[in-house]
């Protein structure tokens, strides 16, 4: 049996205005993943969360084609700062 679902892990270095990436969504896909799922969160509920304040941030989405679902595990604090960073990841 396969794997139920397929990861990107975005690593955005804030200094330096970078990204990194891994897993195993081919490279000429991962920006429709991430427009895919930023577009999903338009309209959803305020984050209420503070964001915390580093140098590094790490972001993993999980596409699970199945149903077409995307989840998102980030340690930015709030879903303000990991949607920012998303859009800033799609700009370049």
């Amino acid at each position: 049996m396969g794997l139920d679902y397929l990861t990107l892990d975005i690593q955005y270095n804030l200094k330096r205005d970078e990204f990194k990436t891994e897993g195993n969504i081919k490279e000429e896909k991962q920006k429709d993943i991430v427009e895919c799922f930023v577009e999903g969160q338009i309209g959803k509920e305020k984050d209420p969360e503070k964001m915390i304040k580093k140098d590094i941030y790490n972001i993993c989405l999980k596409w699970y084609p199945e149903d077409d679902n995307i989840t998102a595990e980030y340690d930015t604090g709030n879903k303000g700062l990991r949607d920012g960073i998303l859009l800033r990841f799609l700009g370049k």
